[in-house]
């Protein structure tokens, strides 16, 4: 869900220099607009509003003269034509001492990975193509079952082993200091913090619940035999 933003939030935003997910190109600079669209959509968490504001310099200073931004918002409309799947975006027009300028609003998408040719993603201020591993992630995300294990990623969850035996069910808890290293579409990973060792399991064999004891994800692994 897209998190709403006022007209003074836009304002707000527009000078935080320490915001990654605020990204400031004045009119001519056009080349990159689908870029950002796209690192945007990609890497921020799932409805967290970043914005691309259009006819602002760097040091957040809205641009002089008059532009017709109803043209440049069906240029905007244009270039991300070339996006697949189209991610969702709000323009909206600011104003600031007497100046306007277009801002963007681009919600963390949850039907990335999005596409302009290379996938991109966000790395502190800058847009960057995805590596491989990224990649993987991107994917992933597409999966209700992965993309809610990798919100856990790198916390402490529950492990439960879940034995299916001539007497029925039977479960063996891995303890409290278990946390989350990766997940993708095939297999999870895990990792015990008292030892270096880690351990994979494909995802067909995991069911997910929560642990309102311990208030985190709690994971069943399905063992045979």
């Amino acid at each position: 869900m897209l998190v709403g933003l006022s007209d003074q939030d836009l304002l707000d935003r527009l000078a935080n220099f320490e915001d990654h997910f605020v990204e400031r190109k004045t009119v001519g600079d056009h080349k990159d607009w689908v870029k950002t669209v796209v690192a945007f959509a990609n890497s921020a968490p799932i409805g967290y509003p970043c914005i691309l504001y259009v006819g602002v310099k760097n040091s957040g200073e809205i641009e002089s003269g008059s532009h017709d931004l109803d043209r440049l918002q069906q240029t905007l409309t244009e270039k991300l034509k070339l996006v697949y799947p189209l991610p969702y975006y709000l323009p909206k027009i600011i104003q600031k001492d007497g100046r306007q300028a277009l801002a963007v609003i681009v919600p963390g998408s949850e039907l990335r990975p999005h596409f302009s040719g290379p996938a991109y993603v966000r790395r502190g201020s800058q847009s960057l193509e995805a590596s491989e591993e990224q990649f993987e992630e991107l994917i992933a995300q597409r999966s209700s079952k992965a993309s809610k294990i990798l919100e856990f990623k790198d916390k402490l969850v529950t492990v439960v082993n879940v034995h299916d035996t001539p007497h029925g069910l039977q479960e063996s808890d891995w303890g409290p200091n278990t946390r989350v290293v990766d997940c993708n579409q095939f297999w999870l990973t895990l990792q015990k913090t008292d030892a270096p060792a880690i351990s994979s399991y494909p995802l067909t064999r995991i069911e997910i619940s929560f642990d309102h004891n311990r208030n985190t994800l709690k994971l069943e692994i399905r063992r045979f035999g």
